[in-house]
């Protein structure tokens, strides 16, 4: 029943149901049960695979974004199409409707473009230029007015919306705006999510709580993370199950289950997840600390260490093998018959 060729990207859960759609390269869209039967409820064949997907509001409706540059907008019960458009060439890497009415949809492509589209009269009604790289993360404010957006280039840029007018604004104002969702992996807020020593693509996905507590982070080392938000310094809790890296992470509608998608596993991971002081003492694969320890400089103290290990150097300064006997150079020279 899961997902085959290619990788798997898009994952949308529902905002009020224990489902979630997920979207692939192999050209199909399915939604899933996230409740204990854990069963494939439908599958759709597209024509081209995708990257992205995200239910309205209501969830009613599910957009999808298509490597060719497409999106399409579906019955969320049937998957029928209802609208679908085509501005771009480039693949759709994040699609977001607008919070409350879900009167706009942002679709933002890998040629550095979000365009805005009023749902109701199917029309785009505006463009965010500005950004130097590809898209790859995208939320709203509460007031559906504001659009955050994450670059390639590692670029936390805003628009106005729906309009897609570029906004400056400093990062104690930007701390203090609501947003109706938190999938951004950049900005003051999650500095602690990164490596020390890493690449702009080590974090692929970020979903905070709605109680807007805990940051799930999927990185390209197959680890799911746990942070305490606002993310200021590397504390984390770290767990492990997918065996490539992890494209993306969404808490489900009342924060009782993180769903994860691998990449090159193709796989869709289930989490539960327990408040403090309501865990059950049980035995478990992830490398969990408590989270107020302190030992050994906190939460994975190994992981600190390792990213601060300078491997190049380390290797250039270390012989291959041990040496022994004198450098020739500084050997004595046997004397030759004509000097004997």
């Amino acid at each position: 029943q899961g997902h085959m060729e290619g990788e798997v990207w898009g994952l949308a859960t529902h905002p009020h149901l224990p489902i979630c759609a997920t979207v692939s390269d192999d050209k199909t869209l399915r939604i899933w049960d996230l409740s204990p039967s854990h069963c494939m409820l439908a599958v759709r064949k597209l024509k081209k695979g995708g990257r992205c997907c995200c239910f309205s509001p209501d969830g009613k409706a599910l957009a999808v974004g298509l490597n060719d540059g497409s999106f399409l907008i579906v019955n969320a019960d049937t998957l029928e199409d209802l609208v679908s458009f085509q501005h771009r060439k480039d693949v759709i890497s994040e699609i977001r409707f607008s919070p409350g009415a879900g009167k706009y949809l942002a679709v933002a492509s890998c040629d550095n473009f979000v365009d805005i589209y009023n749902v109701m009269s199917s029309k785009r009604v505006g463009i965010c230029k500005g950004a130097s790289s590809y898209i790859t993360h995208m939320d709203w404010d509460v007031r559906g007015k504001l659009l955050q957006v994450n670059t390639g280039a590692k670029e936390q840029l805003f628009f106005e919306a729906p309009r897609g007018k570029k906004q400056t604004i400093p990062t104690l104002e930007v701390e203090k705006i609501v947003w109706a969702s938190w999938t951004s992996v950049l900005g003051s807020c999650c500095e602690g999510i990164w490596p020390i020593i890493g690449e702009v693509t080590d974090v692929t996905a970020s979903c905070l709580t709605s109680d807007s507590k805990v940051l799930a982070t999927g990185d390209d080392f197959g680890f799911v993370k746990l942070f305490r938000y606002p993310a200021k310094v590397s504390n984390f809790q770290l767990y492990v199950a997918h065996s490539t890296h992890v494209t993306n992470v969404r808490w489900t509608y009342d924060d009782s289950l993180l769903v994860t998608v691998g990449g090159a596993d193709t796989s869709l991971m289930l989490w539960t997840y327990e408040m403090e002081g309501h865990r059950d003492s049980r035995q478990c694969d992830s490398e969990e600390s408590d989270l107020d320890s302190e030992e050994d400089g906190g939460y994975d103290s190994d992981v600190t260490r390792e990213n601060e290990i300078n491997y190049t150097i380390k290797a250039l300064s270390t012989n291959i093998r041990p040496m022994f006997g004198i450098k020739p150079h500084l050997q004595q020279k046997e004397p030759t018959l004509d000097e004997r």
